[in-house]
């Protein structure tokens, strides 16, 4: 799974309020975004279908940092801090979900929906994965397009947290305009 770090950090990036800074490399896509509540941080390796979050106070110490999918819930072990930056509590994310991120992707692979890698504008349609309860089971959100006779349509599939079988399967007409 992906590393994460637990230690203190402190935003450094020099920043106006409420702004937004690109840094762009071959290797990465890293957004620096300021606001009243605080300081952020994503970062969108090329190569990866996750993205690393890190969340800062106004006083620019660290609040919380994880992993999520580019697109969707957070994944693996959360740290969160208190004001002063000492860690308070490690939250792992995937608790209760034996079917993986890493199935997630198997099973997408499989089954030919497309999930993004990298940094991506919001424009179109992305694949979404996130996680949620139904009748008090953990489950997984899939949220795709596919294109059947040169018409669009949404898919979304509720998928079991446990064992990764489609309980659910519901197909939308899509207009992308």
């Amino acid at each position: 799974m992906l590393n994460l770090d637990c230690s203190f950090e402190r935003f450094d990036q020099k920043m106006d309020d409420e702004s937004r800074i690109d840094v762009i490399n071959q290797k990465e896509h890293i957004i620096y975004t300021s606001a009243n509540v605080g300081f952020g941080e994503a970062r969108y390796e090329t190569d990866s279908y996750f993205m690393s979050i890190k969340n800062f106070n106004p006083s620019r110490n660290i609040e919380n940092k994880g992993w999520a999918f580019i697109q969707g819930s957070p994944i693996g072990v959360w740290c969160f801090f208190d004001e002063v930056g000492t860690l308070v509590k490690k939250e792992n994310m995937d608790e209760g979900y034996a079917f993986t991120p890493e199935d997630i992707i198997k099973y997408c692979k499989k089954n030919n929906i497309e999930l993004s890698k990298g940094y991506h504008e919001r424009d179109g349609y992305q694949t979404s994965v996130y996680k949620n309860e139904l009748n008090g089971k953990k489950v997984w959100l899939l949220s795709y397009i596919i294109s059947l006779n040169k018409q669009d349509k949404e898919i979304k599939l509720t998928l079991d947290g446990q064992t990764g079988k489609v309980i659910k399967r519901e197909e939308f007409p899509y207009d992308s305009y």
